[in-house]
This record gives structure tokens, C-alpha cells and sequence, in this order.
């Protein structure tokens, strides 16, 4: 069973290693500050990171070996576009399969997974706090099986959790944050039916992070209640570094398999989108203190999770144990 998983893979990391030192990567540090190099087999990797317990207590690492199967289908696609050129449909499928595990294998997938899973519970249980014929009916559940009586006291001070759960902390467990891949499948289906573009840095480099896969729309796609549609939004962009010179570019408009050309300015701004959306690290082929203060601007902000509506104001704060049992 293997122990050390990469939430991004070797696959996509040795394509960001560079000269200085050789054929290390450049993992910068939002919250701390700080810019480390390493081999691409020891960068963005945690111990038993898609592990989850079963219910003998046992570790089950399965899905690491998963991963690791649509990472070899994929590598021919990815040396293709790595050097400009377009894959096959056969190839294009492979690179979509892996381009959908990429979104949900990352840490900012099992947060955002175990967020939109709590928030869900704590709505329901709201729903059942704010209504007193609901509220009653669980109450005497709650007692039939437990086999006792609440206390009027008891039962207004969990009523009051209940509407505001803002003063509790919520866990979650990890198994529930990883199941991920029926959104993977269909996310496979949605960027091979999109228009594909490799774009080219004609000055300045890109930089991939450990949330690498980006999409971005036209804010006035947003609706209030119903959000933005998503990937299937038309003015959606999806963007995968390839390489510090090379970049995947998904759109749903334009023609399809052409090379495009990014000007300084433009592989900046792709870079900001990228810091903006990563969880923590930014990695870079180089050791450059313009990458660091991209990483510092933005070490506040990550992607986050929104639930608009029905339910609490405010929501418990969202906790993943690495294990159960801790």
C-alpha cells in the first residue's frame, strides 16, 4: 500500500522543474512567506492524503492507485500538448478524464467538498429548528431513542444551535470529501466537448499551484440565487498550465485545436487568476521574488464555497480530520 500520495501529480509537476537546481520544482508558501525547491516526486505530496479508514480501522489507499491510472492514459496527450501540438480524439479523451480528476483530487476540492457537505446538513437540521411542529416531532424521536426527557432549557438551547450554528464546529468525516469522481466523469465529458487552445507565453512564464485547474466567467453571468451555471456557463474559460511556456485554454466559443500567442501582460494575468484560486503553494520552474509577492497578495483568498437562501445566517465552521478517530 503506498503512503505518499501527490494531490498533484508528478505528471504535471515535472513539466515546472527546472535548471536551478536541477530538475527541481519551486513551491512557493502563501501563508508563510517562504520558497523551498524539490524533486517533483517529493513537491505537493502528504502521507496517506486519499487514504480513508474502514470500519475495521484499517487504511484503505485505493484511490491513490486510481489516480495513478488515469495519470499513465493521459501521459502521451500531455507530452503532445506540452509541445504545442494537438492529441487525437482518443488522446483528447484521456487528457479530459485526467483533467476532471484534477479538479477533485486537490485539497481545495476536499475542503470545499466537506464545506458543501456540512452546509447542507446544517440547512436541514435549520429547517427542522425554525418550524415548532418539526421541531417537536424530532424532539420526541430524539427522546424515544435515547430513552429520556429533555429539559425545556435542553431543548431551546439546541433549538438555538440549530438556527445558529455559527458557535459550534462541524466534523466531517474525510471519506465523505473524496468521493469525487462521478463530478470527475461528468467534468471529463464537459471539457472534451469544449473548444481547445494552446496558448503560447511569448514573453514571461506560467505557474501552476496545487488547485491547477482554473475556470473563470464574466461576472455578469452571475445570478444572485442561482449562481453562475458553472462550467456549462458559456463565457466560461478553463485554463491548465502545461508547462512555464505552454498553457491549456477550454472555451465554448472560437474555433477549435489552434495555438494562440500571450503577451506579457496576458500570462500575468493568467497567473493572478491562478494565485488567486489556489489553496496555498504556487510552483514555478524558477526561484523568483515576483512569484513570492504573487503568492503574499493573495494568501487570504481562496475559493470558496457559497450557499445562498434558505438556512442559517451564518454557518458552523467546517472541520476534515486527517482520521476519524482523532
Amino acid at each position: 500500500m503506498k503512503k505518499r500520495h501527490h494531490y498533484v501529480p508528478i505528471l504535471h509537476l515535472k513539466h515546472f522543474a527546472g535548471q536551478q537546481p536541477a530538475g527541481q520544482v519551486w513551491t512557493y508558501d502563501a501563508i508563510e512567506g517562504t520558497q523551498r525547491s524539490s524533486t517533483p516526486e517529493n513537491t505537493a505530496v502528504e502521507g496517506h492524503f486519499y487514504s480513508f479508514e474502514r470500519e475495521d480501522g484499517t487504511l484503505d489507499a485505493s484511490i491513490e492507485d486510481i489516480y495513478e491510472k488515469f495519470e499513465s492514459a493521459a501521459a502521451p496527450a500531455y507530452e503532445e500538448l506540452s509541445k504545442g501540438r494537438f492529441p487525437d480524439d482518443r488522446g483528447r479523451s484521456h487528457f479530459s478524464e485526467f483533467l476532471g480528476t484534477m479538479f477533485v483530487r486537490t485539497p481545495t476540492w476536499r475542503r470545499m467538498a466537506g464545506e458543501l457537505y456540512s452546509r447542507h446538513v446544517q440547512i436541514m437540521t435549520y429547517a427542522y429548528a425554525v418550524d415548532d411542529d418539526a421541531f417537536d416531532k424530532l424532539t420526541a424521536e430524539v427522546e424515544a431513542s435515547a430513552g429520556k426527557t429533555f429539559s425545556a432549557e435542553e431543548k431551546a438551547a439546541v433549538r438555538e444551535l440549530m438556527i445558529d450554528p455559527s458557535k459550534v464546529k462541524m466534523t466531517i468525516a474525510k471519506h465523505v470529501t473524496l468521493n469525487g469522481f462521478e463530478l470527475a466523469d461528468k467534468l471529463a465529458n464537459i471539457f472534451h466537448a469544449m473548444k481547445w487552445s494552446i496558448v503560447e507565453s511569448a514573453k514571461g512564464y506560467f505557474v501552476s499551484s496545487d488547485n491547477p485547474v482554473v475556470r473563470t466567467v464574466d461576472p455578469a453571468t452571475q445570478h444572485p440565487i442561482y449562481g453562475d451555471g458553472g462550467f456549462m456557463n458559456k463565457t466560461a474559460r478553463v485554463t491548465f498550465p502545461l508547462s512555464p511556456k505552454r498553457m491549456l485554454l477550454l472555451s465554448w466559443d472560437g474555433p477549435n485545436n489552434v495555438l494562440r500567442s500571450s503577451r506579457r501582460e496576458q500570462t500575468l494575468g493568467f497567473n493572478i487568476e491562478r494565485a488567486k484560486q489556489s489553496e496555498r503553494y504556487l510552483y514555478a520552474h524558477i526561484n523568483d521574488k515576483r512569484i513570492s509577492a504573487l503568492a503574499h497578495a493573495f494568501r487570504h483568498i481562496r475559493p470558496g464555497t457559497e450557499t445562498q437562501g434558505f438556512g442559517p445566517k451564518k454557518f458552523a465552521r467546517t472541520e476534515i480530520p486527517r482520521k476519524w478517530n482523532s
